[in-house]
This record gives structure tokens, C-alpha cells and sequence, in this order.
């Protein structure tokens, strides 16, 4: 997806965050710190771990990650797991395939750094996570916010479920949104796109204002993840029905059908705590920029070879059920709302009739917010 898409559409899920967005904390200091941030899932596809070394802005582009670690997991038995480095992105590293966590399984996390610093985190045990056991998406108005307001119309995610008997149960909700994009690049400033060896834009020598988008070469789709934290405690719903937990605002930006895939963990007490307390700092201080690094210090990785090190991320063991939609958002829309689109800039690219050699369809790259693996449950129009 281009860039001032993607800075667009960032833009609008951010304001239909139902709770507290987590992005771009800015420490008070150019400390830089080491981030780890480690999933351990009953799902293969959610386990992984990412490693970096934080600039003053602790999610920013400028983190550098770390490479070349020694990375693993050992079980209640001592049975060790270890994590190979992926390709793309740099820093992440992935357990063999079909691995996954056990419920009642108690794990620990070890991380070695190629300069021979060494981590490790407390014991986590994976409990058990409830089905979803009804879910309800209803398109909802804000009245506070404007008609031309994108934050007013938009449909929101309910669920009920049944909380366990057992005390001390704690909850995360995660989403991933696909949609196939329009085009697969887009080259500014009167650059072209080169299919034989960059297979990126090349500007000519004098740029200019054109823009050129081009058409995506086969299946293709943007993936999009929750930019917001839901997390719950059963403290005072002890063994309840949960009843209508909102778990998502999503924006009224198309007729099509949305594609929205929820996530129920079960997270760790340690986990909830971590989550729990950037909730609690970004609402004290009223701004996301205000938020103090001190809130991403890790309750559960601790430095071996520098104890005073402090380390920022959390080792987050948990279950997982999922719940895939495809919401049809034309249904039970009042009169008067039509959705609120941004319209990409530019023209797209087309090979002249005739024209020998010319290509016009760019590749769909793999990546974190791009596949080209069909999603589950995925419904072509």
C-alpha cells in the first residue's frame, strides 16, 4: 500500500479506537533500550519473537533490530524450542513450523544477544481461554462528533462469553482486517515504476508532481491489526457470563463487505498488569506524546548479565479462540450516513495499445501489512 494511503487509513482507524491507542511513546531522554517482545500462542501463526534496541521514540521507525540472537523457549520439562530468524522483517524470530503452546503449559523465555548479553523472563503458565460465545456487529452513530466527523459513523463489535470458574482470569482482545487494495504501487514525484531490477520507483532526473499508480498482478491484500489496547480482569465477574463486552469500533468507509477477524486471549496476570498500566498512564496524562517510558518497562524479562538494565516489552503467553466476519455494510444503514472515503491522488498506469515489452501490473510484496495468501473465511465479491 503507498505510503499516504497508509498514513491515511492509520489515521482513520486511530479515531475509531474504542480504547486507548499505543503508539510512538516518546521517552523523556535518547536512552536507548532493549525491546522484547515475545508471544507464545496455542496458534502456530501467532508465535514469535521481536527483538530491537529502542531510540528515544519507542515505536518509531528509528529502532535498530537485533540480529543474530539466540532465541528459545523451555517448558516445564526442559524441553527447548528454539527461534530462527526470519528474513523480513529483521529482528523477528519464528519457532519451527506448527509449533504452538499448550494450555497448562509453564514456559520461559532466553534471549542471547550476538555481544553475549543475556535474558531471561519469569515462568508463564498458559491457561485456558473461553469460546466466544456470541458476537453482535451493530452499526452505531456518535452524536457527539459531526455528520462529515469519520469518528460518527462506524459499526461496533460485542461479545458475550463465559468466564471460567477459577479466580484470577485475565483477557485480551486482538483484530486483523484484510481488504484487497486498488493497486500494489505507487510512485510520486513523476517516477516510474521498474519491473526488471529495482522493482521499485526510479524519479527521473527532474521530478515533478505526477503521480502514477499501478494494478496489483494477482491476489493481493492489506492487512490491518488493531492499533488500541482491551484488556479485562474477572475480579468482579468471577465465573459470569460476560455480557456485550465492546471489543472494537470499526470505521463506515465502504458498501463492500469488511472482513474482520477477532482474537480472545487469555492472557497472564503479568500481561494484563503491563497492559493495564499504558492504559492507566495515556489516561492520566491525556496525551499518548506524555506517556513515560517507565510504563513499557518489562513486568516479566529481566537482564542476567546487567541486572540494572532495565528492559522494555513483556513475554505474553497465552489461548486464543478466533471469530472471522464479513460484515455486509449496506444492511440497517440510516438515512442521511454514506460512507467516508479518501481518495487516492494520481492516475493509473496503463501500457499504451500496442506497445511491446510494457508491463503495468506491479507485484504484490510480501510483508507484514501485505499477503498474498488467501485469508481464512475470505468471501470474493
Amino acid at each position: 500500500m503507498p505510503f499516504h494511503k497508509i498514513f491515511l487509513y492509520l489515521f482513520v482507524l486511530s479515531l475509531f479506537s474504542c480504547v486507548q491507542p499505543i503508539e510512538n511513546f516518546v521517552q523523556k531522554d535518547a536512552t536507548s533500550y532493549v525491546t522484547i517482545e515475545a508471544d507464545l500462542a496455542d496458534d502456530p501463526e501467532l508465535c514469535k519473537v521481536r527483538l530491537s534496541s529502542s531510540a528515544n521514540r519507542i515505536s518509531s521507525v528509528l529502532a535498530q533490530p537485533i540480529t543474530k540472537a539466540e532465541v528459545y523457549v523451555m517448558d516445564e520439562k526442559g524441553v527447548k524450542t528454539f527461534f530462527k530468524e526470519s528474513i523480513m522483517p529483521l529482528g523477528t524470530y519464528l519457532p519451527p513450523a506448527e509449533f504452538r503452546g499448550r494450555v497448562g503449559g509453564i514456559y520461559k523465555l532466553f534471549v542471547r544477544t550476538l555481544t553475549g548479553d543475556q535474558y531471561e523472563s519469569s515462568v508463564e503458565t498458559m491457561r485456558a481461554v473461553p469460546e466466544i460465545e456470541n458476537a453482535i456487529v451493530r452499526f452505531e452513530a456518535l452524536e457527539q462528533y459531526a455528520k462529515v466527523d469519520p469518528r460518527r459513523a462506524g459499526f461496533t463489535v460485542y461479545l458475550d462469553f463465559k468466564d471460567a470458574a477459577t479466580e484470577g482470569d485475565y483477557y485480551m482482545w486482538n483484530w486483523k482486517h484484510y481488504e484487497q487494495p486498488q493497486f500494489c504501487a505507487t510512485c510520486t514525484d513523476g517516477g516510474r515504476f521498474d519491473f526488471v531490477k529495482t522493482l521499485d520507483c526510479i524519479l527521473p532526473r527532474f521530478p515533478n508532481n505526477n503521480i502514477l499508480n499501478y494494478r496489483c498482478n494477482g491476489n493481493c491484500w492489506d492487512v490491518t491489526t488493531n492499533n488500541d489496547l482491551n484488556v479485562f480482569s474477572d475480579v468482579l465477574t468471577n465465573g459470569q457470563r460476560v455480557v456485550g463486552r465492546q471489543v472494537a469500533r470499526l470505521p463506515f468507509d465502504g458498501y463492500g463487505l469488511y472482513y474482520f477477524r477477532l482474537e480472545q486471549r487469555s492472557v497472564t496476570k503479568s500481561v494484563y498488569n503491563f497492559y493495564q498500566s499504558l492504559i492507566s498512564s495515556q489516561q492520566s496524562t491525556g496525551s499518548l506524546f506524555d506517556v513515560p517510558a517507565e510504563t513499557r518497562f518489562s513486568l516479566n524479562i529481566k537482564s542476567i548479565t546487567k541486572p540494572q538494565e532495565r528492559v522494555l516489552g513483556i513475554f505474553n503467553v497465552f489461548s486464543v479462540r478466533k471469530k472471522i466476519f464479513n460484515i455486509d455494510r449496506k444492511i440497517d444503514i440510516p438515512v442521511g450516513y454514506v460512507p467516508i472515503t479518501f481518495p487516492i491522488p494520481g492516475v493509473t498506469f496503463a501500457c499504451p495499445p500496442g506497445s511491446v515489452g510494457c508491463q503495468d501490473l506491479a507485484p504484490c510484496v510480501e510483508g507484514p501489512t501485505r499477503t498474498k495468501i488467501t485469508p481464512e473465511g475470505w468471501v470474493f465479491q
